[in-house]
């Protein structure tokens, strides 16, 4: 888990975008012939390129050696089901509600999004039909350009804010190994040991819990691990972080 979430607006992926909304508007423009093979490269180009730049960035995949090391390391703590824990802490309930109303609401301006681009087409082929080439040109290239911008600035104001109040992923299960923690199920939340060393840790003795925040380290997560004896939980992540730093001291 060693990259911060992935920007889909970060400068290579406007670049790219610049450059193919130009293309695309000089095909409509004097190449229509053309136009539906130059689309579906470009979708082609695309899901290549965010997939690739996911990668890259998502600890999910691009980490997948330590997710290995972790669950081949000794196991030396397991919770296999904390879930009456989780679903008793209210307040965490209604944050994780108002994640999921967050979500249908990014659902929907996407929907808008989408509506907006296919009943607006057909009319601005229309318009740009009727002018010379020159304009058809500036034509295409303005409303592309406007597609754009309104998925920029939902992304930018709508999509990031949102992200970044996320609820923090409750584990229902997990183990803690020699080498860090991972989720029960599917395993996909894991911790490695070299990224707990610097992360904070919050203790919530009320609603029995720890919460593991390692935003500061441009990690994707904060996990909360849920317990009947947290205080144990914490003397085994100590544990955890004790050995991490015996092997660096080793290896350094």
């Amino acid at each position: 888990m060693s990259a911060s979430q992935y920007n889909p607006y970060n400068w290579k992926f406007l670049l790219f975008t610049q450059v193919w909304l130009i293309i695309i508007s000089i095909v409509l423009t004097y190449y229509t012939q053309y136009y539906l093979e130059v689309i579906i490269l470009y979708i082609i180009v695309i899901f290549g390129f965010t997939f690739f730049m996911t990668y890259k960035s998502n600890p999910v995949f691009r980490d997948r050696k330590l997710l290995y090391e972790i669950v081949n390391a000794r196991t030396i703590y397991e919770e296999k089901d904390v879930t009456k824990l989780i679903m008793a802490d209210q307040e965490y309930q209604k944050q994780y509600m108002d994640s999921i109303k967050r979500n249908l609401r990014m659902l929907g301006f996407y929907i808008v999004y989408l509506a907006i681009l296919f009943f607006a087409y057909q009319y601005i082929i229309k318009f740009a039909d009727s002018q010379a080439m020159s304009y058809r040109l500036l034509v295409y290239l303005a409303y592309f350009e406007a597609l754009f911008g309104i998925g920029f600035f939902v992304s930018r104001k709508i999509l990031a804010p949102s992200m970044s109040n996320m609820a923090p992923i409750a584990l229902p299960s997990y183990k803690i190994t020699e080498k860090g923690i991972v989720s029960g199920k599917g395993y996909s939340v894991f911790l490695h040991a070299k990224y707990l060393l610097n992360s904070e840790i919050t203790i919530n003795r009320e609603k029995h819990y720890i919460e593991i925040d390692s935003t500061k380290q441009k990690l994707p997560y904060k996990v909360r691990l849920y317990s009947q004896d947290i205080d144990r939980v914490l003397d085994y992540i100590e544990r955890v972080k004790r050995l991490e730093l015996k092997r660096q001291s080793s290896e350094g």
